[in-house]
C-alpha cells in the first residue's frame, strides 16, 4: 500500500493548497452572496467588445460584402466576459443544454441585434441582408419579436430574425415568409445549430472523396505515349514541347539536369530517373491544367523561399489602385512564391504520384488554384528545418495527399486557403509543424504519423471551421494537436510522450476518443469560454492530466459519460461516482501518490469541494468531470503507447462514426434544411467542374 510521504514536494504542494483554502474558506462563504449580481442590468457593449460563441467570425467576414448574421449578446452572473453569439438560434440552443448555467451561471440580460428600419431581405443566394448605412439596434431578447422559417439563410441554414417592433416584423414576413413569435414562444422552437458532431459525421464521406479524387487523377494520367527522352528527344524540356496535349512522355532511367516548364495537359512518366535543377529555381513549373509527373526522384532547387520582384510588384500595383493590398499579402507573397522541386501556378488537376524530392527550400508550392492530388511522395529538407521551407506548400488550393513521408522541413504540409483539403497515411519526422493549416476549414487530417516534431504534430491557426482531426498518432513532440476555429471534430487520436497532448483551443468542438498518454500535460484548457465537448477520452501515465487557463468552470463530460482518468477512482467510493477534477491539487496527485486518497476522503477537502461548487470565484480556471469513467475506454490503445517509438496506432475510427447519412447530403448543392443539421458549404467534396470525372472515375 503507497504511504503518503509528508516530506516529498509534491506532498507538501498539496498539503499547502489545503491550508491555504481552509483559510479563507470562511471569508468565502461569508461573502459570497452579499450582492444580488442582477439588481442592475448592464447596458449592451459594442460587439467587438464580446467574446463570441456561435458561427466563426471568419464565416461572418465571408459573408460581409452580402450578408449579415444576427448577433446576441449576453451578460452572465458568474462570468467577467460578455458572450456573444453569432446566430440568435445558437443563444436559444444553449438556453437549457445545462452546461452553459453551470459554467456561466444564469443570464443577467440578454441583448438581441435588432434591424427595424435597416431595409433588411434576403441576397440573390438567399442569405440574410440588411443595408450597412443604416444600423441595427441592440433590443432586450425579451422584447423582440421574432421571425421564423422565413426564406432568409445564413451559412449555417435557416435563421432567426430579431426586430423591436411587431409591424416590423409583420413587414418582413409579408415579403420574406415565415411567422412572428415572441421571446416565450421561441424558447420553446428547436433549433438544430453546427457543432463539431457535423464535422465527425462527415469524416468517413470525406476520406471517400480522397479516395474518388485519387482514382479520377490516376485515370487522367493514364494516356498514350508519345515521346520517350532520348529516342525521340534529348532532354525532358525538349520532350514536353514536342508532345501533343493529353499524352505521355516517358523519361527512362538516368540523370538530367534542366529545369522543365509544363504548359499543356501532359502525363511526365519517369522510370526511376533522377531530374537536378542545378541549384538554381524550381525544378519542374506547371502552368496547365491535368498534369502528371510520376516516377521521378527531384533534387537541385533554389533556396529562395520569397520572391521578391513579387512582392515589389504588388506594392506597386497596390500603390496605384489596381489591386487590393489584403490583409494575408505577406503571407502570401512569403510563402506562395519561392523554389520548390514542383510548382503548381493556375494548375488545376496536378496528380504527383510516386516522387521523392530533396529540397532546399519547398518539396511542392501550389499556388492560385492548383488544386491537386499528390500520393507516395517522400519530401526532405535541409539539416535545420528553419533553413528550408515546407514539404508542401498550398496557397488558395486545395490538396490531397496520400501515403507521404515529409522530414525537416519547416512545416511538412503548409495549406493557406486550402478549404476541403484531405492529409491522410502520411508520415512526419522532425519538421516545425507536421501539418499546419491556416484559414482553411472542411479539411480532413486523418491516420498520419508524426515523430519528434519541434512545435507541434498539427497545428491549425486563425478561426476555420469543421475540420476533422481524426486517428493521428503524435508522440516526442512539444505538442501533439493544438486547434483552433470552430466546430472542429478531434476523436481518436493518440497523443503520447508530448509536451502537450492537446488544447481546447477550437469553441464549438468535439474532443472525443482520443488516448492521452505519458505527456507532461495531457490537455489544456485554453479558451476564455468553455464551449466544447471533451468526453470519452483516455488519460493515463501524464505529468499533469489536465490544466487550464484563466476563466469559468469546464466542465468535460456529456451527461453521464466521462473521460478516464487514472487515480480518479482512488479512495473510498465506488469507481465513476465521486467527480474527478484534474486541476484540483489533491485530485491532480491522485494517480500518481494514491496515497493522497486519504486527504480526498478528509472532511476539510470535502468542505472545499462544496465551496468549489457553489462560489464562482473558487471554479475560475478549474475542470471538472462529474461523471469519470471507471474504465479505459480504449485499453489496447493505451498499452500500444507506452512505447516511445512503438509503431503508430490508428483506431478504426471509420467503422466507430455512423450518421453517415448526413454526411452524404454534403455533397449536393442544394441549400440544406434544419433536417441536414445545419451542415454548411460543400467545398471539402467534389467541386461542380470536377463532378463528372469523379462519376466517372467511380466504380
Amino acid at each position: 500500500m503507497a504511504i503518503l510521504d509528508p516530506y516529498s514536494d509534491r506532498s507538501r504542494a498539496v498539503l499547502a493548497w489545503v491550508a491555504v483554502f481552509a483559510a479563507i474558506g470562511g471569508l468565502v462563504v461569508a461573502g459570497a452572496f452579499l450582492s444580488d449580481p442582477a439588481a442592475n442590468a448592464p447596458d449592451p457593449v459594442a460587439y467587438d467588445d464580446t467574446v463570441e460563441l456561435g458561427l466563426s467570425t471568419e464565416t461572418d467576414s465571408l459573408m460581409s460584402d452580402s450578408g449579415r448574421i444576427p448577433r446576441v449578446q449576453v451578460f452572465y452572473s458568474q462570468l467577467q466576459y460578455v458572450i456573444g453569439y453569432n446566430g440568435v438560434e445558437s443563444f436559444v440552443d444553449r438556453l437549457d443544454d445545462g452546461d452553459t448555467e453551470r459554467r456561466f451561471g444564469y443570464p443577467l440580460v440578454a441583448y438581441v441585434e435588432t434591424f427595424d428600419g435597416t431595409e433588411p431581405g434576403t441576397t440573390e443566394t438567399g442569405l440574410f441582408t440588411a443595408a450597412e448605412s443604416r444600423p441595427s439596434s441592440w433590443t432586450p431578447a425579451r422584447e423582440a419579436v421574432y421571425v421564423v422559417g422565413s426564406e432568409a439563410r445564413t451559412p449555417a441554414g435557416e435563421t432567426v430574425i430579431p426586430f423591436a417592433s411587431r409591424d416590423a416584423a409583420t413587414a418582413f414576413t409579408g415579403s420574406h415568409g415565415g411567422e412572428t413569435v415572441d421571446w416565450a414562444e421561441l424558447q420553446t422552437r428547436s433549433f438544430d445549430v453546427d457543432s463539431g458532431a457535423v464535422a465527425r459525421a462527415m469524416a468517413p464521406e470525406r476520406w471517400e472523396v480522397a479516395d474518388r479524387r485519387v482514382t479520377a487523377a490516376e485515370r487522367t494520367a493514364d494516356r498514350p505515349v508519345s515521346v520517350t527522352v532520348g529516342a525521340d528527344a534529348e532532354t525532358i524540356s525538349a520532350a514536353v514541347d514536342a508532345a501533343p496535349p493529353n499524352t505521355t512522355v516517358v523519361v527512362p532511367p538516368g540523370s538530367y539536369e534542366e529545369r522543365i516548364n509544363v504548359t499543356k495537359p501532359l502525363t511526365i512518366a519517369g522510370e526511376g530517373a533522377h531530374v537536378s535543377g542545378g541549384g538554381n529555381g524550381s525544378v519542374i513549373t506547371v502552368r496547365a491544367p491535368n498534369v502528371a509527373v510520376t516516377g521521378l526522384t527531384i533534387d537541385g532547387t533554389g533556396n529562395r523561399t520569397r520572391d521578391p520582384e513579387a512582392a515589389r510588384r504588388r506594392a506597386e500595383e497596390a500603390a496605384q489602385g489596381s489591386e487590393t493590398e489584403s490583409w494575408d499579402t505577406n503571407i502570401q507573397l512569403g510563402y506562395g512564391y519561392g523554389d520548390a522541386g514542383i510548382r503548381g501556378l493556375n494548375a488545376p488537376g496536378l496528380f504527383i504520384d510516386d516522387v521523392a524530392i530533396d529540397t532546399n527550400a519547398s518539396g511542392v508550392l501550389l499556388r492560385d488554384g492548383s488544386d491537386a492530388v499528390i500520393r507516395d511522395i517522400e519530401v526532405n529538407g535541409t539539416g535545420e528545418w528553419d533553413d528550408g521551407f515546407m514539404g508542401i506548400t498550398g496557397m488558395e488550393s486545395r490538396v490531397t495527399v496520400t501515403n507521404g513521408t515529409f522530414t525537416n522541413g519547416r512545416d511538412g504540409i503548409y495549406l493557406h486557403r486550402a478549404d476541403g483539403s484531405i492529409v491522410r497515411n502520411s508520415t512526419f519526422r522532425r519538421n516545425r509543424y507536421g501539418v499546419h493549416l491556416m484559414y482553411t476549414g472542411d479539411a480532413l487530417i486523418a491516420d498520419n504519423s508524426f515523430r519528434d516534431e519541434i512545435f507541434a504534430g498539427i497545428t491549425v491557426m486563425t478561426r476555420p471551421a469543421r475540420n476533422a482531426i481524426v486517428g493521428n498518432d503524435v508522440r516526442g513532440s512539444a505538442a501533439g494537436i493544438q486547434s483552433s476555429g470552430t466546430l472542429t471534430y478531434i476523436g481518436y487520436n493518440t497523443l503520447a510522450h508530448n509536451g502537450l497532448g492537446f488544447s481546447t483551443s477550437s469553441r464549438g468542438s468535439l474532443y472525443e476518443h482520443n488516448v492521452v498518454v505519458d505527456n507532461e500535460v495531457g490537455a489544456r484548457a485554453t479558451t476564455v469560454v468553455p464551449a466544447s465537448r471533451v468526453v470519452a477520452n483516455d488519460f493515463v501515465g501524464n505529468d499533469h492530466h489536465a490544466g487550464a487557463g484563466a476563466g469559468p468552470l469546464r466542465v468535460w463530460a456529456d451527461g453521464d459519460c466521462g473521460n478516464y482518468w487514472e487515480g480518479a477512482n482512488a479512495g473510498l467510493h465506488e469507481p465513476g461516482e465521486r467527480a474527478y477534477r484534474p486541476t484540483w491539487p489533491i485530485d491532480a496527485a491522485l494517480h500518481r501518490e494514491p496515497a493522497v486518497a486519504a486527504l480526498r476522503e478528509s472532511p476539510v477537502n470535502e468542505l472545499l469541494e462544496r465551496l468549489r461548487g457553489t462560489v464562482a470565484g473558487a471554479r475560475s480556471g478549474s475542470i471538472i468531470d462529474p461523471a469519470p469513467a471507471p474504465e479505459p475506454y480504449a485499453p489496447d490503445r493505451i498499452a500500444a503507447a507506452a512505447d516511445p517509438n512503438g509503431t503508430a496506432v490508428h483506431a478504426d475510427w471509420r467503422a466507430q462514426i455512423d450518421n453517415r447519412g448526413h454526411a452524404a447530403r454534403q455533397l449536393d448543392d442544394r441549400p440544406m434544411t434544419a433536417d441536414d443539421r445545419n451542415a454548411t458549404r460543400p467545398n471539402w467534396g467534389t467541386e461542380p467542374n470536377e463532378r463528372a470525372a469523379v462519376e466517372e472515375a467511380s466504380p
